[in-house]
């Protein structure tokens, strides 16, 4: 209703009508509230001269509803639909008794495995997980292994690499002769050959396993670093030349991480006479009793499994030459680091223990040399398990810089020098004028 003064309105009801907005939203009070801050912000000298031409901008500075457009929708594009590829991979990974076991075969403990793993905040996804197991099985049934475990994932630029790690039961068909190494490769079945390894970029795609390692791509390998693409075939472009492609590569580094993380607890294995790791024996003379959670926090209750690798790029040292010269002083050799040592505390970070329900906790130790390596363990079962998740390189000790060319070879200081002889000069006519007479021939062909 209008208002209408009287000397008995309410200030209240006046307010109220000052503040009645129009179809823009601006009241007179809202209005003379912003012309008065403009003036006071301005300061301008006149103020009152200054106030109808502050209060035409400030009411035309003010929203308008009909000046604004609204932007048209954005088109409606079908949803993607994901690569009938995959679909049809992961449907046959998925399919009953994909997970069935031959006889002899110990199947993959992957989803034992990865209840630890994931109380040390290491795992992958429950999905992926579940298809890593599926793998794995798929896997061991057509490639017959008596045993296959998922290894961990190596990250790259382009596709990552799903890495598992078998064990035979008969040894692969040796490759083609290659040129003889001054240092020969360890047999399979023992040193850094004693496991096979496959890798896939994808979860349901085909395994591919990597050819056997040898000496001068371990040692080629300490002095490399390069990342990981994706792709097998690809060339490491690096100096020194690596001797191989990336399988080679990420064979060799596949074995530095393996002989230099995987741990167990004390208790879980011994040596055999022959220097073999077997399962230990609780009864035997001399054997440890299971580490309590407490005790797995000490760097004394972990082992390395496998044997450490020498500078030669082998477990163990070349054999003795049989016709070696009986006053030539015997080879200066690297001591063999055997399996089952136990770690160094400066290379390990132990961190629990952690509930795990039931009354039961783990223990997990990280790898300080090789980020992304971790062994976790549970002491009331006696569990335990390895997995690498990581580019596939060691902490640098320092700035990476290439090796630099070796120097250029100078004369020979003991070499007597030889003049050369010079032409006869009826040779150097004769040449001259062959050369001179050839290019007439083609000037005139022209």
């Amino acid at each position: 209703r209008p208002f209408r003064p009287s000397a008995m309105s309410d200030k209240a009801e006046a307010v109220s009508f000052l503040q009645r907005p129009n179809e823009k939203g601006v009241s007179v009070y809202s209005h003379l509230t912003d012309v008065l801050a403009t003036i006071l912000a301005s300061n301008p000298a006149d103020a009152l001269g200054a106030f109808e031409a502050l209060s035409a901008k400030v009411k035309s500075s003010s929203f308008d509803p009909a000046a604004v457009t609204v932007p048209p929708p954005p088109p409606t594009t079908a949803p993607e639909v994901p690569d009938s590829g995959w679909l049809e991979r992961d449907a046959a990974l998925l399919k009953p008794g994909s997970e069935d076991e031959a006889d002899g075969q110990i199947p993959p403990s992957l989803l034992d495995d990865a209840r630890l793993l994931d109380a040390a905040g290491a795992s992958l996804s429950p999905e992926e997980t579940y298809r890593a197991h599926l793998s794995l099985c798929a896997l061991q049934r057509t490639a017959k292994l008596l045993s296959v475990r998922f290894f961990g994932k190596i990250l790259g630029t382009a596709a990552d690499y799903y890495v598992a790690e078998a064990r035979r039961a008969e040894p692969p068909e040796p490759p083609e002769a290659s040129e003889p190494s001054a240092t020969p490769a360890e047999e399979y079945g023992s040193g850094c050959n004693a496991l096979s390894y496959f890798v896939t970029p994808e979860l349901g795609g085909t395994w591919e396993e990597l050819p056997s390692v040898t000496p001068e791509a371990i040692v080629a390998a300490s002095r490399t670093r390069k990342f990981f693409t994706g792709s097998l075939d690809a060339d490491v472009c690096c100096f020194p030349p690596f001797p191989g492609t990336e399988r080679h590569y990420l064979r060799a580094q596949l074995a530095r991480i393996a002989h230099g993380t995987t741990l167990c607890p004390s208790h879980k294995y011994a040596l055999s006479p022959e220097g073999a790791v077997e399962p230990a024996d609780p009864e035997a003379e001399g054997a440890l009793p299971p580490p309590t959670s407490s005790q797995l926090c000490e760097p004394a209750s972990w082992r390395h499994k496998n044997m450490g690798i020498l500078a030669i790029g082998r477990c163990t040292n070349l054999p003795s030459p049989e016709e070696a010269e009986a006053d030539a002083p015997p080879p200066q050799l690297e001591p063999e680091k055997p399996a089952l040592l136990p770690i160094e505390a400066s290379d390990w970070a132990l961190v629990g223990p952690a509930a795990l329900g039931g009354g039961a906790s783990v223990v997990w130790s990280r790898s300080l040399r090789w980020p992304g390596a971790i062994a976790v363990s549970e002491a009331k079962k006696g569990r335990y398990a390895n997995l690498y998740l990581g580019y596939g390189h060691p902490v640098a000790a320092g700035p990476m810089s290439p090796s630099p060319p070796p120097p250029i070879e100078g004369d020979d200081p003991t070499a007597e020098p030889v003049e050369a002889e010079d032409m006869p000069l009826d040779d150097e006519n004769a040449a001259v004028r062959e050369a001179a007479e050839a290019a007439l021939r083609a000037g005139a062909e022209e």
